[in-house]
């Protein structure tokens, strides 16, 4: 009994140093290879829209916007969990309106037909890393100034490119998922080896109306826990390099939403602390007060609790035409 006690202990120890020991960083490093010409990144461009297969629904392939060359700045627009391009067509028109090239991509595994598919219980960090690097590289070739903006998993990833590219001009990280509202702080790496490990859940965005969920119809009506681990792994990643170097990219803008029960609002606001420890002054924070009662999604003029007559305008200066 007591030898059985004693290795349970030993086991004990042993889950708990591995639950607490630093996420791996390992695939998530930068491999930048930028477009040299236009017509490069075109390419790019098509290789994106053709994995938009029969299967992704009409609304929800890459979205590109063009003005037929190179513009004098280039927006890149990274939708949400579960989202599509879809999603940032309306802002999306708008900077395209004022002059930029815009590039709305697909992520991976989204935008799919079927809203009840599994694919996003396959989502990896790396996929999402080379899935950024890759519209980057496109980007390039598209504009002469490089701008990326992201809502939740997408601000994760522009986060990251403010990290970790120092060939992109602006990121804008909208309501970013670097960790979950419901697992604040220090919890965050646990969570994401907890929900990596574990067998995937697929869990309601509505528990009550499941399928049935209100706002946008392309959005699928439930997200995978192993996909939230691939995002807060490399949200994780990002605040650990924001501790100890300056971001690559120097003009950043933090928004956030008061009351977002989606994400860490004291993570992102850490990151903000040690970007401007190390020397990042041109780093802007902006907070949508918790009295508006906004959706986490302020993008989509189509979601509930969104108000684009309030959000348009702070997220248009913040992006900048």
């Amino acid at each position: 009994m007591r030898r059985a006690l004693t290795i349970a202990g030993v086991l004990a120890v042993l889950a708990g140093i591995w639950l607490l020991s630093p996420l791996p960083r390992r695939g998530l490093e930068p491999r930048a290879h930028p477009a040299r010409s236009y017509a490069e990144a075109l390419r790019l461009v098509a290789s994106m829209s053709a994995e938009d297969t029969p299967a992704i629904s009409s609304e929800c392939g890459t979205r590109f916007l063009t003005h037929g060359g190179r513009t004098r700045r280039v927006i890149v627009l990274l939708h949400g969990l579960t989202n599509c391009p879809a999603q940032f067509d309306s802002l999306g028109r708008v900077a395209f309106e004022h002059g930029a090239n815009v590039l709305i991509p697909r992520l991976p595994r989204h935008g799919l037909s079927d809203h009840m598919t599994d694919e996003m219980a396959r989502l990896e960090a790396r996929e999402l890393r080379a899935f950024v690097d890759r519209v980057l590289d496109a980007a390039h070739g598209l504009g002469d100034s490089v701008t990326v903006a992201g809502l939740s998993i997408g601000g994760t990833l522009a986060a990251w490119a403010a990290q970790e590219r120092p060939d992109v001009d602006r990121a804008v990280l909208i309501a970013p998922m670097l960790g979950v509202a419901r697992a604040r702080g220090g919890w965050t790496p646990v969570v994401a080896r907890l929900m990596d490990a574990m067998p995937n859940v697929f869990v309601w965005w509505d528990d009550r109306r499941k399928q049935d969920l209100p706002g946008p119809r392309h959005v699928y009506p439930r997200f995978a826990t192993r996909a939230v681990a691939a995002v807060v792994r490399i949200g994780w990643m990002v605040r650990e390099e924001a501790l100890r170097t300056a971001p690559a990219c120097r003009s950043i803008a933090m928004v956030t939403v008061g009351g977002d029960i989606a994400v860490d609002n004291g993570l992102n606001a850490e990151v903000v602390s040690a970007w401007r420890r190390h020397g990042a002054h041109e780093v802007e924070t902006y907070e949508f007060p918790a009295a508006l009662h906004l959706n986490h999604d302020i993008v989509d003029p189509e979601q509930v609790g969104g108000n684009p007559a309030v959000t348009y305008p702070v997220l248009e200066r913040l992006i900048g035409w």
